[in-house]
């Protein structure tokens, strides 16, 4: 079992190698571009989004990719349904971990050295989950990012079910009627205000992990009725 998850691993990896290289070759460029505009406008002038953050943009990679063109890859190599989305979640699961964890030494680098050339937006600070101390911090940035990966992953593995449809129209309808009705705009605020900014770490942990157990289950129940 432990062999065929290496595989699955690796496998996913040379899925999504050409779009690895090519997003953190535009972040490396974007880091070098905001040091040399640094140096001329001053530290104060600008403030970028954290090039450590942006790094967030390969798991959204993941999360589309993967359900899209590697299912059918991995399955006609052998793979079982199960074996598939069991190793779908491991990679999840270790980005997630990953990236929560490259966030908080990137922070602390920004806040020692970075800063001092040019000002950057932490979403850890934006958040404010840097409140909740090292091990607070990765919870709620793993949470999250899981919530983020396995809505997705979610939206991408229904694409080719009826009920999939109706989740997207669902979706696309629902942005727009939360957001121009006055009543449904508070509680779609006071929503992502209880999710991403809140309080409590218990609380936000766990509201973020259960709804990416509750879109996972659902991205499995599209992928065992899913065919080649």
């Amino acid at each position: 079992m432990l062999n065929k998850m290496n595989i699955l691993i690796k496998a996913s990896f040379l899925q999504l190698r050409l779009y690895l290289y090519i997003i953190l070759g535009i972040i490396v460029v974007n880091i070098l571009v905001q040091f040399i505009v640094g140096q001329f406008a001053g530290s104060g002038d600008n403030t970028n989004v954290s090039s450590g953050n942006m790094l967030l943009i390969i798991l959204i990679c993941m999360a589309v990719v993967l359900p899209v063109s590697f299912y059918k890859r991995i399955i006609n190599l052998g793979a079982s349904r199960k074996e598939y989305y069991t190793g779908l979640i491991t990679i999840y699961t270790m980005w997630s971990a990953l990236f929560a964890l490259f966030n908080i030494v990137w922070l602390k680098l920004e806040i020692g050295f970075i800063r001092d050339y040019y000002n950057t937006l932490n979403i850890l600070e934006v958040f404010h989950w840097d409140q909740f101390g090292l091990a607070g911090m990765f919870l709620y940035q793993f949470g999250t990012y899981m919530l983020l990966a396995s809505l997705l992953n979610l939206l991408f593995s229904s694409l080719r079910h009826v009920a999939g449809w109706i989740i997207w129209v669902v979706l696309i309808a629902a942005i727009p009627i939360g957001t121009s009705i006055a009543s449904l705009r508070v509680k779609v605020a006071d929503g992502f205000l209880t999710l991403l900014f809140n309080d409590s770490l218990l609380q936000g942990f766990g509201l973020t992990f259960l709804l990416s157990c509750l879109f996972l289950a659902g991205g499995w129940w599209f992928t065992k009725r899913r065919t080649i």
